[in-house]
């Protein structure tokens, strides 16, 4: 009985701040102002994908004269680079820049990132990925979010719908990532980032040393940044909640490309902060312990209120989230979700951690 509400109680606590958290997510005031921003995308071997984003950047509402746009083509061996720099020839104030990897020690996308920033000439930074779609507002929703103490705004990056499970299990993830994300900056200790859609001071970055301290890490570059401005800056996050600021992406059907990325994404939990480590690790220890209890019929009472409590505040949170990131139809998935993602998340979890991925 102990066991169960020592676990139980710091997991329903951990919920607990998770959904107060939500409720607590609002915008952070909006200054309307366009300071310069700098667009980096950091591609590599991304010709199939790379052209939609293109076509979307082509749309920016932002004034030609304030932004600015470094294409980084990531030592690709495909024709990536080549299509980086048919747009580039259209439009003065894109760059496209070939990124040779062997040269840098930074690993994964960091060192094509660093050389984007150190190219650029914007007071603020903003990342996406190839296989993603901005909105016309997009620049200018996610600077009107820097107030003066603000050095980094996160933003939401939802999956595309398809007419698969698959696709209804990787928006309801996604959908779980960005409202955990909302919900602790909310409190200013964001637990994670994404790149595929984040925004943040240049002054910031050179204050934390960019990736220096992490340039050993293949992943995660969105994430470690955050953490080292939580850690060691005096710097506040928003978490940007606009729908015309949000970026959509298109996850990878099933195949090995899915599996690798989804260990790639989830390899993270033996370099995070004590804080989200101990987090981390107390969810680990309950769903294990609730795989115990399923198999002691003795215990069933207790695996029955666990259970019950679990899914109550869960579903709160998911609903919450669902409503905040407008995607509503992923509710009446959660019962079967429920039962699936935790063991999906943490099997990945530990798998990743222990480095069962490849690096495209």
């Amino acid at each position: 009985m102990m066991i169960s509400i020592v676990l139980g109680g710091g997991y329903i606590v951990l919920l607990f701040i998770i959904f107060r958290g939500l409720i607590k997510v609002h915008q952070t005031r909006m200054i309307y102002h366009t300071p310069t921003v700098t667009i980096v995308v950091v591609a590599r071997n991304e010709e199939t994908v790379i052209g939609r984003l293109l076509d979307s950047m082509e749309g920016l509402d932002y004034p030609d004269d304030r932004y600015e746009v470094m294409l980084i083509d990531d030592d690709s061996k495909d024709d990536t680079g080549k299509i980086m720099r048919k747009y580039s020839d259209r439009h003065k104030h894109w760059k496209t820049i070939k990124h040779q990897k062997a040269d840098n020690i930074l690993r994964g996308k960091k060192g094509g990132l660093t050389l984007g920033i150190r190219e650029s000439t914007g007071e603020i930074i903003l990342i996406t990925d190839a296989d993603c779609i901005v909105k016309p507002g997009w620049i200018s929703s996610m600077v009107s979010r820097f107030t003066p103490d603000i050095g980094m705004v996160l933003g939401n990056s939802p999956v595309r719908k398809r007419n698969d499970f698959l696709n209804v299990y990787q928006r309801f993830d996604n959908l779980c990532e960005a409202s955990l994300a909302a919900a602790t900056t909310a409190y200013n200790k964001p637990s994670h980032s994404n790149a595929r859609n984040l925004a943040f001071r240049r002054i910031v970055f050179k204050e934390v040393g960019g990736y220096g301290d992490i340039a050993h890490v293949a992943t995660g570059d969105d994430f470690f940044l955050s953490q080292l401005i939580r850690t060691t800056t005096k710097w506040k996050f928003a978490y940007n909640t606009d729908p015309v600021s949000f970026v959509e992406t298109d996850e990878p059907t099933w195949g090995k490309r899915y599996r690798h990325q989804q260990l790639r994404r989830n390899s993270k939990a033996f370099q995070l902060t004590p804080l989200f480590f101990v987090s981390g690790a107390w969810v680990f220890l309950f769903h294990v312990y609730l795989a115990y209890l399923l198999f002691n019929p003795s215990q069933w009472i207790f695996l029955f209120i666990l259970l019950i409590l679990k899914f109550t505040i869960e579903f709160s949170s998911v609903y919450i989230g669902a409503r905040l990131f407008r995607q509503k139809d992923i509710v009446k998935y959660f019962p079967l979700l429920w039962i699936i993602y935790p063991t999906v998340f943490l099997g990945t979890q530990l798998l990743g951690s222990l480095q069962f991925y490849r690096w495209k």
